[in-house]
């Protein structure tokens, strides 16, 4: 085993150790070797001498109590306050790092500063050794900007009202800007918000009371924000099918569309790297053509997309698809 796995395996158990301990009163308080056969039950498979050293460590940094009988027994007093240190090993502890890089990169700029915050947190949190191990995997680290680009910018308090509001379950008051001018809503609207759902920006999965039906809408659009102390029905979420969502648009009630498409070996190499939907498959044919099959809900990004790789297409099914990628790409052509 090595050092880094043997560090963190201690500190589970002595953080083991302290929750048992902050259970405790003098009245109540444990031995060594009660100490030892309740981390054994747990399957941590120490003796003794592994738990005493333990206590000598947790003794150090908090103030820990003991009784006069024999055997000794310990207890924290009402002022201890559990608060674990964080443990991850390398590859859990990088994939935090470029989770929180991607984040920044794609977010606006109220979940940047909330990405900050939570690293700020992790660092104040974690050992010592994992702490500076922490800021190497930054430094060695990027997350480069996507297609998606960077989320617009969201009103101050807009971001942790909406989350308040998922949280605790309460419907909020707000206005929502939609980008079709004529739909665009002067009055305050009332929504049930349902499901976080990010692809690029963050959006919201909500119940439209009035229009009786399940919207996504985008956070960035949403203005002048107040909970209210209304309960949503949160058996609404089993509504939501998240199974051909396909990006930003639409609420996943759009119809379904089972694309197959014939194209040559740069797409078909492009769409192995980067997989753009769980229902992805990739078909070697005859003659170095390709067929990309995926299954999503009808989508305007979709269109988009396969428009980027218009010379490399032979076909698409449906065919109604196919023509609406031709004509946004040979628009394309016409103002290159």
């Amino acid at each position: 085993m090595s050092k880094f796995n043997e560090d963190k395996g201690k500190l589970r158990r002595q953080n083991q150790i302290k929750r048992l301990l902050s259970q405790t009163s003098q009245e109540s308080a444990l031995s060594i070797t009660e100490i030892a056969e309740k981390l054994n039950y747990e399957g941590y498979g120490i003796n003794r001498k592994t738990v005493e050293r333990d206590i000598d460590d947790i003794s150090i940094a908090h103030q820990l109590s003991e009784t006069a009988s024999n055997p000794r027994r310990f207890y924290f007093d009402g002022d201890f306050k559990l608060d674990f240190e964080l443990v991850f090993d390398e590859n859990q502890l990088q994939t935090i790092v470029l989770a929180l890089q991607s984040l920044k990169q794609m977010s606006p700029g109220v979940i940047k500063s909330l990405c900050v915050e939570v690293e700020n947190t992790l660092v104040s949190k974690l050992p010592k050794a994992l702490a500076k191990e922490f800021e190497h995997l930054k430094s060695i680290s990027h997350a480069g900007a996507t297609v998606l680009g960077e989320g617009g910018d969201i009103e101050a308090g807009v971001l942790q009202t909406v989350l308040l509001s998922l949280r605790k379950g309460k419907i909020f008051e707000c206005y929502y800007s939609s980008p079709d001018e004529a739909r665009s809503s002067k009055r305050k609207r009332s929504f049930a918000p349902l499901k976080l759902h990010f692809t690029g920006a963050p959006y919201l999965y909500v119940y439209d009371g009035e229009d009786k039906v399940i919207k996504l809408l985008r956070i960035s659009r949403i203005s002048s924000i107040k909970m209210t102390n209304e309960m949503v029905d949160k058996k609404r979420v089993k509504e939501i099918n998240l199974e051909h969502v396909f990006g930003g648009y639409g609420k996943g009630s759009e119809k379904i569309i089972n694309y197959a498409v014939l194209c040559t070996k740069p797409m078909a190499h492009k769409f192995n790297e980067q997989k753009i939907h769980p229902s992805q498959r990739i078909e070697l044919l005859k003659a170095g053509l390709f067929n990309i099959t995926f299954c999503v809900h009808d989508s305007l990004e979709v269109t988009r997309l396969l428009a980027q790789y218009g010379e490399f297409i032979r076909k698409i099914e449906p065919e109604a698809e196919y023509e609406k990628v031709k004509e946004i790409w040979k628009k394309g052509l016409g103002a290159a």
